[in-house]
């Protein structure tokens, strides 16, 4: 009988090939070069004025919805083998009632807390936004997407579209957003509702896409180094995608 240890290590190994094959379908479904630039903004202009497409008004919407996310609901029926309906009821995303096709529901969080994903604020400022008792002051968080039941992992996603910049403003920028996809995978669990499904993600995924002109996304994640890469994985349970 496998110990309980054994176990998991094979479940974390199947949810890192299914990430795998995924990031691979991804790139291949992903116009080239330059191109999906100039389809973005062509996506932009026509939602401005069609109130069906108004989760196709900015950059990140369009590559999470229109791009990104039919391929994560295809993989989900040709990896795991789930029905259409079962992979809508798995994938949870930010603007499911725009995208009833693949997904029926949101994965806000239902219960607020007194954290936020951003970084930077200081200790002073965090307290008298918690002394001052605002409705603001609790966060109800919502991730961009996420995988639950009937898929057998639980996987939170940070999705980012990552414009331009120097390679010192990407490197800030992958900080900032690594740190936010840990802040998801580090939130306790929580019982579904009637509004709201469960919270408990095993794994996070950061998946960012690289526009900039010189790849300076990608760049500040090589430069990290194949030791200090492979440890948000191994440590964090945070597997780094960035097309």
């Amino acid at each position: 009988m496998p110990s309980a240890t054994s176990t998991l290590n094979g479940n974390k190994d199947e949810a890192k090939n299914f990430l795998q094959t995924f990031e691979r379908e991804l790139n291949a479904a992903l116009p080239r070069d330059r191109a999906i630039e100039a389809e973005i903004r062509s996506i932009i202009t026509d939602a401005k004025t069609d109130t069906s497409k108004r989760h196709l008004r900015l950059p990140e919407a369009v590559l999470l919805n229109h791009y990104v996310l039919p391929v994560l609901y295809k993989e989900l029926q040709v990896q795991v083998r789930l029905s259409a309906d079962d992979a809508k009821r798995a994938l949870l995303n930010e603007y499911h009632r725009s995208t009833p096709d693949i997904s029926q529901r949101s994965p806000i969080r239902a219960m607020r807390h007194p954290f936020r994903k951003v970084l930077g604020a200081s200790p002073a400022s965090v307290y008298k936004e918690w002394r001052s008792g605002a409705k603001g002051a609790l966060t109800q968080s919502c991730p961009d997407f996420a995988l639950q039941a009937p898929f057998p992992h639980s996987i939170v996603f940070e999705g980012k579209y990552y414009s331009s910049g120097s390679l010192a403003y990407a490197e800030k920028q992958l900080a900032t957003n690594l740190y936010q996809a840990f802040f998801y995978r580090g939130l306790p669990r929580l019982d579904a509702t009637k509004k709201h499904p469960e919270w408990n993600y095993d794994y996070a995924c950061l998946l960012a896409f690289d526009a900039s002109r010189d790849g300076t996304l990608k760049q500040a994640w090589r430069n990290l180094g194949q030791t200090m890469q492979e440890s948000f994985w191994s440590g964090a349970n945070i597997y780094v995608l960035i097309v």
